[in-house]
């Protein structure tokens, strides 16, 4: 059997070799549903089945299933871990959800394989670096704000990050990574916005790189750069904040944010709470749709 560390280079070697292929750079974000849909020719197609984190299915083409019931972050990450097995031919898998920490840390090559290569596809060390460089930020200083919002840019969870920069990559101690997991997503959300956020809050600054879009579910908020021209078709703004202008994805859609006379702007893109169907559809606007908007 291989050892971790020989797994580990192979995913890495594999997620790098995979982004040379299909043009990637190595310090862009991506969204992981675009790239599998429209240069993999793989099919995405999210299912509300909750004892499922994802599937691979071996065909032609080959189909990867995602939960719609998870958070955003998790489900990109789980994505790309299906991705691994079509890159390392396991064949068809079926990736369950584990409710004990016990069954979800025995270890599986195949699995433990794949979990590397969607770290590394997702989140490469230079496309980290350039995130928190852009903004000001070290990584070797960062604070969980800091990495709350760059989590976001990359399309990945706030502790996937974190274990990634550890554990991965390199980029954060020991003593500092379990400092910043101890301050929760709810928790920085709340001292964002001074109150209980149950939904996700996404943070688009100046530094956001734009070459992906902002991806948001109905009922969940942003904080987008002052001044940005909305035509507020798929959002609603719901007042102003130290960082921006705070917003609410209303309806399923798409939209273009720019600033005026500048070349900077952002796609911002809405689909349905907890969408099942397949990915390329997601975002398609619905006259007819209404909301079902959790609690906030």
């Amino acid at each position: 059997m291989a050892s971790r560390i020989a797994l580990a280079r192979e995913a890495l070697r594999q997620a790098a070799a995979l982004r040379r292929r299909l043009g990637l750079n190595r310090v862009d974000p991506i969204c992981i549903y675009d790239v599998l849909e429209e240069r993999l020719g793989i099919e995405v197609k999210f299912q509300a089945i909750s004892s499922m984190e994802g599937m691979y299915v071996k065909a032609q083409p080959p189909v990867i299933f995602v939960c719609s019931e998870r958070p955003v972050g998790r489900q990109a990450y789980t994505c790309a871990h299906e991705l691994a097995h079509h890159v390392f031919d396991h064949g068809s898998k079926v990736d369950e959800y584990f409710g004990s920490e016990e069954e979800a840390n025995s270890f599986d090559p195949d699995e433990w394989l794949a979990d590397r290569f969607a770290g590394f596809f997702l989140m490469p060390a230079h496309a980290v670096e350039k995130a928190f460089h852009t903004r000001g930020w070290q990584c070797q200083t960062c604070d969980p704000f800091q990495l709350y919002v760059v989590a976001g840019n990359l399309g990945v969870g706030y502790e996937t990050l974190i274990q990634h920069m550890r554990w991965s990559l390199g980029m954060l101690t020991d003593e500092q990574s379990k400092a910043c997991a101890r301050t929760t997503p709810k928790e920085i959300r709340e001292s964002i916005l001074g109150k209980e956020l149950t939904t996700r809050l996404l943070i688009v600054d100046r530094s956001w790189d734009n070459k992906v879009a902002a991806d948001l579910q109905v009922g969940d908020k942003a904080i987008l750069p002052a001044g940005l021209l909305l035509e507020c078709s798929v959002l609603r703004v719901v007042g102003e904040h130290r960082l921006g202008t705070l917003v609410e994805a209303k309806a399923p859609g798409t939209e273009h944010a720019v600033f005026p006379d500048t070349a900077w702007g952002v796609n911002i893109r809405v689909s349905r709470r907890a969408y099942v169907g397949r990915s390329l559809f997601r975002h398609l606007e619905d006259p007819d749709y209404e909301p079902s908007i959790p609690n906030q």
